[in-house]
């Protein structure tokens, strides 16, 4: 059950019936599986619906299709009996290959995000290998492109590239097939050549991140190889892999050269996607390493090349840590990096956004992340499903609480404010029509409420907490300590999210809100305030 198909155009393309069994497509170049698509393959979709995969790097080669029943662990279908080898047969001739996959403009669908990034088809989540290279913003993330939902036996590496963090361009995958697990990017020291690493392997790029080659095993001693962090310690002149040794523990290793790794030592309270950065305290010639988990909750302290120490966290803090994955709920000598709303079930186990990462090598010692956005676009009938945040630009600074991570909307977002209305004083209202993207400023008093977009929120000084009502549903609080007698925040409006800024950025509050039609925003000040509502447009 092979067939031939010449690739001179760029997608595969798969017509799609989701109520259909799931099917495994292999695609052979001699002897060599080069891409695998889990897709619920059917010739007669009434709706129309095609997905595609990149091809672009096999332009001008003949390939093999092989269609297989599905053996994956993740399949939401097969719904009943296996396909016949007839049937497979009929299936896989519908299979196309063309410059296109759709007779719409990409990215123009009803309910896709304009500012956030989402992928042309499929299923996307964690951010892997983010890095800056050669003027450009690097994205990649797991990617499943033939379904909608998550198939995770042969994740793709994703790849979309900015230059400015908030428009991107999407291109093909930099790492298909064989099953490609998380892992993080980084430049060698010794060539100047970016690298990315998955959970034992690490492959370099000599044409500036848009493909790359197997380099080195990464064998970094861990019972339980995954997610691994890779980064250039600075002081010891060594490289150091922080990766999963189990499923709530982060194993720490060094190399002089990639190959030959020492084990150093093990951390634990955290559970996926570590990352390990060092910051310089703001305003000050002090400097600290964060290392945070895949909720975003992190530690401030020392790190030797050997071991990160964790700097001691009062017990009674008022910003006690709030898990938002419920296998870290008892992980509490942390600080939170996102805090959700614990009223809402989650079948998942994993709450709004996850798998924060920085962007590596980033200009001027900016230290930039992005994180998973766990939205279910398709379940309003788009093609893609899940995005990612806005990228956020952090700093480590004093606040109300002391010295935590703060993160804000990086600043390129604000070339693309458009018409804004303001006001200023007791009980202020705003209105602004038109635009399905908005950015928003405000202060206000301790005593004074806000309403934007259906979302009420007001402060408590006595409790010292922000209590935050989404539309239509239960309030719920996060911690605050204002620095002055007013609250400041921030807030970003796009379809179907709401990520919301406290303070310096201490406080960072995503939800996922029911606007899937923004069609304009309204803002009420009940007391004393200011505040700034701009549209935003491409």
């Amino acid at each position: 059950m092979k067939h031939k198909i010449k690739i001179e155009h760029r997608y595969l393309v798969f017509p799609i019936d989701e109520t259909k069994n799931c099917v495994s497509i292999s695609v052979i170049i001699g002897d060599r599986i080069v891409e695998q698509v889990f897709c619920n393959l059917h010739p007669d979709c009434g709706s129309g619906y095609k997905t595609m995969v990149d091809m672009s790097e096999f332009i001008g080669q003949e390939v093999l299709i092989m269609p297989e029943n599905c053996k994956s662990e993740w399949a939401k279908n097969p719904l009943g009996r296996e396909y016949t080898e007839e049937e497979l047969d009929a299936l896989v001739a519908c299979i196309e290959n063309a410059d296109d996959y759709t007779d719409k403009p990409h990215y123009s669908e009803k309910y896709r995000p304009k500012f956030h990034y989402t992928t042309q088809r499929g299923w996307m989540n964690d951010p892997n290998g983010c890095i800056y290279y050669d003027g450009l913003y690097h994205l990649y993330y797991q990617h499943c492109p033939g379904a909608t939902y998550a198939m995770w036996d042969n994740n793709h590496w994703g790849h979309a590239v900015s230059r400015d963090l908030i428009k991107w361009e999407e291109y093909e995958p930099i790492l298909r097939f064989p099953h490609e697990a998380s892992g993080t990017g980084f430049i060698d020291r010794r060539d100047g050549l970016p690298c990315v690493t998955t959970g034992n392997k690490i492959f370099k790029s000599r044409d500036s991140c848009f493909h790359f080659e197997y380099m080195s095993p990464n064998t970094d001693g861990s019972t339980y190889p995954g997610d691994p962090k890779i980064l250039y310690h600075e002081e010891s002149g060594r490289y150091i892999n922080v990766s999963l040794k189990d499923l709530t523990t982060y194993s720490i290793a060094s190399s002089p050269d990639l190959e030959t790794w020492q084990q150093e030592s093990e951390i634990t309270n955290f559970r996926e996607c570590p990352d390990m950065v060092r910051y310089r305290i703001e305003g000050t010639d002090t400097y600290k390493w964060i290392l945070n988990g895949g909720d975003g909750a992190y530690m401030i302290g020392e790190f030797d090349g050997h071991e990160f120490k964790p700097d001691p966290i009062p017990e009674d803090r008022v910003d006690q840590y709030l898990a938002t994955f419920k296998a870290c709920s008892d992980f509490t000598n942390k600080y939170n990096g996102a805090y959700v709303d614990q009223n809402e079930p989650d079948d998942w186990e994993r709450f709004t956004v996850y798998a924060f990462q920085n962007f590596d090598n980033a200009p001027d010692g900016r230290k930039v992340r992005i994180a998973w956005y766990t939205v279910n676009y398709s379940w309003y009938g788009e093609g893609f499903n899940q995005a990612m945040t806005i990228p956020q630009e952090l700093k480590l600074a004093e606040t109300g609480f002391g010295v935590r991570l703060c993160a804000l909307p990086v600043r390129e977002l604000e070339a693309y404010r458009t018409e804004c209305v303001s006001g200023e004083g007791e009980n202020v209202s705003l209105s602004l029509e038109g635009g399905q993207a908005f950015d928003v400023e405000a202060r206000i008093s301790f005593d004074s409420k806000i309403s934007l977009h259906g979302f009420d929120i007001r402060y408590s000084a006595d409790e010292k907490k922000l209590y935050i009502a989404p539309p239509g549903k239960k309030e719920f609080s996060a911690p605050f300590v204002p620095m002055g007698d007013t609250v400041v925040f921030r807030a970003v409006f796009d379809t179907m999210t709401a990520e919301f800024y406290f303070g310096k950025g201490e406080v960072y509050v995503p939800v996922k809100p029911e606007n899937r039609d923004l069609t304009g925003i309204e803002l009420d000040i009940s007391g004393n305030g200011k505040a700034t509502v701009y549209r935003l447009e491409r």
